[in-house]
């Protein structure tokens, strides 16, 4: 019976995988980036970017199952973005191309654009966003300390004033996930006084937002030994 299981086994070990079909998505960015760098002149990026972001879900979703030759094909036709299946599954940006591209031929947007975007999504924090210290593969702990929120948060709002039409779902989405992370996250990586005061320094710039008073409660239950928070934190 165990011999007939092993073989059983080893037959169904040796079965080829079954071909997943790469997203359509990818040529569609793949065909507009080609035109973006062949139209010679100035371009807007912001339909280019946007492909790709669109295209990153669908693509991370078979990433595992690739072929090693569909994944170098992905790789290829997906330039300007990351991808890794090892450790983590991830499609990101990889926003040092995208802010070359924006010097070259992009437009004043696009240039505002991945400043700021590069300064809150660095390309050497991996996946995660500035304010995120990296601890494990998928964790890490929050930096409250120092402005780090305050200026990216100022960043944000600075471009959707001055652009307002331009990228409007990536620079909410990154106003939405600041906020979500004052107002609820629980992992600091400093202790309490040094997460007070960099909440505090974001209150005293921002005293008439919607969440500015979720955020003095949060400082006054650190104060009194109430709060959620785990200091000098290490996620995982």
């Amino acid at each position: 019976m165990c011999l007939a299981i092993a073989a059983s086994n080893s037959i169904a070990l040796a079965q080829p995988k079954i071909a997943v079909e790469i997203p359509p998505e990818v040529a569609s960015y793949a065909s507009a980036l080609d035109a973006l760098k062949q139209s010679g002149g100035q371009q807007p990026i912001e339909p280019i970017f946007e492909a790709g972001i669109q295209a990153a879900p669908p693509i991370q979703a078979v990433l595992p199952e690739l072929s090693e030759s569909q994944f170098q094909q992905v790789r290829h036709q997906m330039q300007g973005f990351e991808l890794g299946r090892s450790e983590t599954i991830f499609v990101r940006p990889n926003v040092g191309y995208f802010k070359n591209l924006s010097r070259k031929i992009g437009s004043k947007a696009d240039r505002a654009f991945f400043d700021i975007y590069e300064r809150t999504e660095p390309d050497a924090n991996g996946a995660f966003p500035a304010y995120i210290h990296q601890q494990t593969d998928e964790s890490g702990c929050t930096r409250f300390d120092g402005k780090l929120f305050t200026d990216l948060y100022r960043g944000w709002l600075t471009f959707r004033t001055t652009y307002p039409d331009a990228y409007a779902l990536e620079s909410q989405g990154e106003i939405d996930s600041i906020e979500t992370e004052l107002r609820s996250g629980i992992c600091s990586c400093e202790n309490a006084p040094k997460t007070v005061a960099g909440l505090q320094t974001f209150v005293d710039a921002f005293p008439d937002l919607p969440i500015t008073p979720k955020i003095k409660t949060r400082i006054t239950q650190i104060k009194t030994n109430k709060s959620s928070f785990r200091f000098n934190c290490h996620a995982g």
